[in-house]
């Protein structure tokens, strides 16, 4: 069997539930019942990973031979928690590097009205004067579905203040606080392993600026490995060449599609509580190449009222943003436990039949789009158009909810999706590369030289 057709035919709940063991081999997933999202139906548990599964740290026996002669450290991909932490130096500290956590996803308020929300942190490359990230934007955002509109900050934090939580229960736990003291913002994101508890929150000194405060917790099916590896590939450089030793056109990637929270958000001087579930996505890498298309994406995120969670990337190229199918790929959780990849993917087709821009921005959105995927088609529709970010520093991009419907633009409404659409030149912006340019896609070293 081809390896596309074995990823096609899905990862069984066994298989799948041994690659989840790999990457939460310190943790165990939350479960039980899920609150409402926006479409109105209950995120269903997936039943994922398998019972009774140990630990991976505990299946693995070490060998009997001499460390002197042979490798005998394991080498995870990446290990959780302990990955759940931003990374910096070593190979890193490059104008390359970039990582998110990113959340995004669907609220109600005590009244029942719908909220889409979308907040997260972001360093990007090195600044070898302070020896910290050249540029750590964030942003967070809440639309009132019934409004159509959005209440958005998107700006950079100068002050970066990595520490423990003084209630912290385990070596893993982490706080991070950033600032921006001239503009009056903080945030305040914090992760405790014990409880598979994430904490994000964002203050203002303006009153009429977005603001949170929400207490996230870990919801079945767990951190998923994105792709059938847990590395995506974002685009090997003008000779073919990836370097996993640099990590050159490679990202580590994991997500947590289902995360419900409850908390407070503030906007336009007003206060809502809310509950819901938002998609957690971690990505890290030295993925800025100057000769790579790799700024350059279409991201979904589909909630399906069934039960199934699906993501998809959609890479496009320069001129005319064609796409890249050797590099587009998805993944399909289902409500019984299977995985299924498609990697690399040309089964997705993505027609938009609305368009339009924003004065000022080189690009064109695609607000509503038919897609023809090996899951049947369906049509998606913006509940929110007015969901494009415009910063300082160059990033432009629209990222907002959209509702599913079966078959066509009059078919029946199936679920939600957050969706992205990211258009940068090769490098992404000035402001990301404050070091001097290295060549990271160079060939494994030599005995004796090492990357710098």
């Amino acid at each position: 069997m081809q390896r596309r057709d074995l990823l096609k035919a899905g990862v069984g709940s066994a298989a799948a539930a041994s690659v989840a063991a790999l990457v939460t081999s310190e943790s165990q997933t939350a479960q039980g019942q899920q609150p409402q999202g926006s479409s109105g139906n209950a995120i269903k548990p997936t039943g994922f990973p398998a019972k009774n599964l140990p630990p991976v740290r505990e299946t693995i026996k070490p060998l009997q031979l001499s460390d002197e002669l042979v490798c005998t450290t394991p080498q995870a991909v990446y290990l959780l928690p302990r990955d759940h932490k931003f990374h910096a130096g070593g190979f890193y500290a490059c104008n390359e590097f970039w990582e998110w956590h990113y959340f995004s996803g669907f609220a109600k308020d005590n009244e029942g009205n719908d909220y889409a929300l979308f907040f997260g942190t972001d360093p990007v490359g090195y600044n070898a004067e302070t020896g910290g990230y050249a540029f750590l934007p964030a942003i967070i955002s809440i639309s009132p579905i019934k409004e159509g509109k959005k209440y958005a900050y998107f700006g950079n934090f100068p002050v970066f203040e990595p520490q423990r939580p003084a209630d912290s229960t385990s070596p893993a736990d982490f706080q991070y606080v950033l600032r921006n003291d001239d503009a009056g913002w903080s945030i305040d994101e914090r992760y405790y392993a014990n409880d598979e508890r994430w904490v994000f929150r964002m203050k203002s000194k303006n009153p009429k600026d977005p603001w949170c405060d929400l207490d996230i917790r870990l919801g079945a099916p767990g951190y998923i490995p994105r792709t059938p590896t847990g590395i995506e590939e974002e685009g090997f450089n003008d000779q073919g060449r990836y370097n996993p030793q640099t990590m050159h056109g490679l990202s580590y990637y994991y997500i947590a599609p289902n995360m419900p929270f409850t908390g407070k958000f503030g906007f336009d001087g007003r206060v809502v509580e809310l509950t819901g579930s938002v998609w957690l996505e971690h990505q890290w890498g030295n993925i800025k190449g100057m000769d790579q298309e790799n700024c350059r994406w279409r991201w979904f995120s589909f909630r399906f009222d069934d039960g199934r969670m699906l993501a998809f990337r959609h890479w496009v190229t320069l001129p005319d943003n064609m796409p890249v199918h050797e590099r587009n790929h998805y993944c399909m959780i289902h409500p019984d436990g299977r995985i299924e990849y498609g990697f690399p993917n040309r089964d997705f087709r993505f027609t938009p039949t609305r368009t339009f821009s924003v004065p000022g921005v080189d690009a064109q959105w695609n607000p509503e789009r038919l897609m023809e995927t090996p899951f049947g088609n369906f049509f998606l529709k913006s509940l929110v158009d007015d969901s494009v970010y415009v910063s300082k520093s160059g990033m432009t991009f629209w990222e907002g909810p959209m509702s599913i419907h079966k078959d066509n633009s009059a078919g029946e409404r199936t679920g939600t999706a957050y969706v992205e659409q990211y258009f940068q030149p090769r490098g992404g912006p000035k402001i990301m590369r404050t070091g001097p340019e290295q060549d990271l896609a160079r060939e494994l070293p030599k005995a004796g030289i090492t990357p710098r």
